[in-house]
């Protein structure tokens, strides 16, 4: 189905929202309001807004905001309402957008709910904490194209419930005559999928979001999340271990440095188990280059994410104000790793975990920054 939309807040007065048809850019659908399966009020998604522009809505006039005050309509009508977008033969019920502080009380899969969905285009920005992750998500979300929080952490569960669900098959079997064996993993994957798909559609207000999420569980989850999205494009943020173990120490002073070099290896480790499955859908971007040439890397990002020109000038401009490196007084500065002030086993522990990754991703431990 080509229509998308949202419904985005609802009283006994107004109902507003957006819709638009991706197969029929120029068309503004008929809306439906009904209470129940009773006939209220209709009008068309034709108003200019310029968000849905920014966010890539065709040319931004498919909003719509419908006067039901001679409805006369109670709380607790305005609470029952489901409003239709209509185009030709189509016919979908918008949902109904939470606010960013509402919590969702539920989710509810039907069969007829997909399991992914071509109609959004979501960025997933990965990467080790402290490699510019936080400084590349407020810029997009400042560009004014997507939406979104600061913060994710909630998209890893579908590949750590996808994965608990496969191994709970795997170990107990299937036994004929059993209630497992009338319930098949498929059937729990698929209401897994859905439940996402329709947890994004109720969470953002446009095709167009972003989730940072800066954990190995988050880069482990990529596949899936290209599955449930197939637009889904992901921009894994990179940067060499002793820099990110030194910015690491400055922002986060009571772990221990193990700890730190550990969890870098860790995520840096599982992307390159899973970069190649994601094709074309992927970009790795040095922290290191983003600092020396923000303009350019910003370009390359850019093109990659098919940005309009104001939102890529938008994210450009945040990059160059905000700058990436800002826990270093030094601005742009490479270390070795005798800076680190390690001891002998705390050296060789981290050499150990973290010298195949290094040269894998064509790293040194010393000043160069880079092998070669």
């Amino acid at each position: 189905m080509a229509l998308v939309g949202y419904l985005e807040s609802v009283d006994p007065r107004f109902v507003r929202g957006w819709a638009y048809d991706t197969e029929m850019p120029a068309a503004h659908l008929e809306v439906v309001v009904r209470i129940g399966e009773e006939f209220c009020a209709s009008s068309h998604a034709d108003v200019a807004r310029n968000d849905l522009l920014q966010a890539g809505i065709g040319d931004g006039s498919h909003g719509f905001s419908i006067d039901l005050a001679e409805s006369d309509l109670s709380a607790a009508d305005a609470a029952q309402l489901r409003v239709h977008v209509i185009s030709g033969a189509e016919s979908m019920e918008l949902f109904r957008l939470a606010d960013k502080s509402d919590v969702v009380e539920d989710l509810v899969s039907e069969p007829s709910q997909p399991v992914s969905d071509e109609h959004q285009y979501p960025v997933f920005i990965l990467g080790p904490a402290r490699s510019g992750t936080s400084v590349m998500t407020l810029g997009l979300l400042d560009s004014a194209r997507y939406v979104g929080m600061g913060e994710g952490h909630l998209m890893p569960l579908a590949h750590l419930l996808s994965s608990t669900v496969e191994n709970y098959y795997r170990r107990d079997g299937v036994t004929a005559g059993t209630l497992l064996g009338r319930v098949p993993a498929e059937a729990f994957q698929r209401f897994l999928r859905r439940a996402f798909v329709q947890l994004a559609r109720s969470l953002f207000q446009t095709v167009y979001w972003l989730d940072k999420t800066p954990s190995v569980e988050m880069v482990q989850a990529a596949p899936i999340m290209r599955e449930l999205w197939p637009n889904a494009k992901f921009v894994f943020m990179k940067r060499r271990v002793i820099e990110n173990v030194i910015s690491r120490r400055r922002k986060f002073s009571a772990d221990l440095t193990r700890e730190h070099f550990l969890d870098w290896a860790a995520v840096m480790s599982a992307w390159l188990q899973v970069r190649d499955s994601l094709a074309g859908s992927a970009i790795e971007i040095e922290h290191r280059q983003l600092v020396l040439d923000p303009d350019g890397t910003i370009a390359s990002i850019a093109a990659f994410l098919e940005m309009p020109a104001e939102s890529a000038e938008r994210l450009r401009r945040f990059v160059n104000d905000q700058q990436p490196e800002r826990t270093d007084t030094n601005f742009g500065a490479t270390y070795q790793l005798s800076d680190l002030g390690l001891d002998e086993l705390e050296e060789q522990q981290m050499i150990t975990a973290c010298g195949p990754l290094m040269a894998a991703y064509g790293y040194s431990f010393d000043r160069a920054y880079y092998s070669t």
